[in-house]
């Protein structure tokens, strides 16, 4: 083998190196989007988005009203992101 093929062997290995490490940083520096925050019903176990007042099974059998004195704070509770 000639000190040439052995130099653009290297050359071909550096350049491959850097460019998937490259790739690997912008992978892993990239803007992901806020977690939506949810708001799960300790009664069926249902998460939904917060824009909801209640929760949809419990939508169906309540009549809508407003909540009462302790708020909707004592019916749910809040998380943020949707993943287990």
């Amino acid at each position: 083998m000639t000190a040439y093929a052995r130099i653009g062997r290297v050359v071909t290995a550096a350049v491959i190196a850097t460019s998937c490490a490259t790739l690997a940083l912008g992978w892993l520096r990239r803007r992901r989007p806020e977690p939506v925050p949810v708001v799960r019903c300790p009664i069926h176990g249902i998460a939904y988005d917060t824009e909801l007042e209640i929760c949809p099974e419990c939508a169906k059998t309540q009549p809508a009203t407003a909540p009462g004195p302790a708020g909707r704070e004592a019916h749910h509770s809040e998380t943020t992101g949707g993943a287990r």
